[in-house]
């Protein structure tokens, strides 16, 4: 159970990333945020000294995801699937928290904007995770022998995050599930051996399916 503390940081880290979202890093001011959250400057401060201080825990939200995906790869798979299967449904998992959590909305957006968070580093935990996906698909032999799964990730991830960016710019993000869909048909592909390509399911997973924790 949360504490008092706990509870009103959540509900800062949750402005921010509404007002975030909304408005960009640069937009977004502390008096609008402290005044979404309902916490005065003085309790504000106690727990954030900075507004970039405040845009790391943001952030941190999209770094315990992509964590929780790279612990359950390494752990092994829950069940038999194909792990570009799983990759897939990472996607979509991932696509529908965004949907649903404005906080890591905010993420994507401090990732993608110019400002202090277009680094190497706001990617530095989707890269990991989806590598590591991918080197156990390569170990699976599912992979076409000329993908090399650090490459293949970094052209993923910028692919993905192009059509959260194109989504965003279009104001079509109720679409995010069917655009990723598209992606996959453009790229797998050039991923997958042929017969794994023809086992693999490029919508999102059925409803009920959760999310990392």
């Amino acid at each position: 159970m949360q504490d008092r503390g706990e509870r009103t940081v959540e509900r800062i880290v949750e402005a921010a990333g509404i007002v975030i979202d909304e408005k960009g890093y640069a937009g977004a001011t502390t008096p609008e945020i402290q005044r979404l959250a309902g916490v005065s400057r003085g309790g504000f401060y106690h727990h954030f000294t900075s507004k970039e201080q405040l845009g790391d825990a943001v952030l941190d939200r999209q770094h315990a995801f992509f964590a929780k995906v790279a612990e359950q790869t390494a752990s092994g798979p829950a069940r038999k699937q194909l792990c570009l299967q799983t990759l897939i449904d990472i996607s979509h998992l991932y696509t529908a928290s965004i949907l649903e959590d404005p906080v890591l909305r905010a993420a994507v957006r401090l990732s993608i904007e110019p400002g202090p968070y277009q680094t190497a580093e706001s990617y530095a935990s989707p890269l990991g995770a989806i590598t590591a996906v991918l080197e156990t698909a390569r170990t699976a032999d599912e992979l076409q022998d000329h993908v090399t799964p650090e490459e293949a990730s970094r052209t993923l991830v910028g692919c993905y995050s192009g059509v959260q960016l194109l989504a965003l710019a279009l104001d079509e993000r109720d679409a995010l599930h069917h655009q990723v869909s598209a992606m996959w048909a453009l790229i797998m592909p050039g991923l997958a051996r042929p017969a794994v390509l023809t086992r693999l399911r490029l919508s999102a997973p059925p409803a009920g399916t959760a999310p990392p924790r």
